[in-house]
């Protein structure tokens, strides 16, 4: 390979992660879902795998449970099974409390106000969140499904 071509093919894959990822963000900022377990009938801890800015991490707007068996939600859940998410149908802070569960800021509580019902099929999705210091992020940190215990 030529220095130019080599160079075009350098600058083609700038130009792609300049379009995929937003402005100052790389794939490294972006935290992502690692894992979700359910504490107890009213929790749930969501844990990414990097630390995440703690004001972000503990917005309820950020947050949506999806009914993976009601059309309309009831309960917990603020989506019905063909929903989609907006910031319009996010958790609020009448259904839910977020807390850190750790001093890296890794690991946050989910405290319904009601009980998660035993054996109903939910979707967590995760949008907006960023790691410490990062620009804004306006995609999605990733989803897991859970059934209530």
């Amino acid at each position: 390979m030529n220095r130019l071509t080599k160079f075009a093919a350098g600058l083609a894959l700038a130009m792609l992660f300049a379009l995929v990822l937003p402005h100052g963000a790389s794939a490294e900022t972006i935290p992502m879902l690692k894992d979700l377990q359910q504490l107890s009938g009213n929790q749930l801890k969501v844990t990414y795998d990097q630390p995440v800015d703690g004001a972000k991490g503990i917005k309820p707007g950020n947050y949506w449970i999806q009914s993976l068996s009601e059309t309309m939600p009831t309960g917990i859940a603020t989506l019905g099974m063909n929903d989609t998410v907006n910031p319009g149908n996010a958790l609020t802070a009448d259904k839910v409390t977020i807390t850190s569960a750790d001093t890296t800021n890794t690991s946050f509580i989910l405290t319904f106000k009601s009980v998660i019902p035993t054996g109903k099929s939910y979707k967590l999705i995760i949008c907006y969140v960023t790691a410490p210091n990062a620009p804004p992020y306006s995609g999605d940190n990733g989803s897991r499904t859970f059934i209530g215990k």
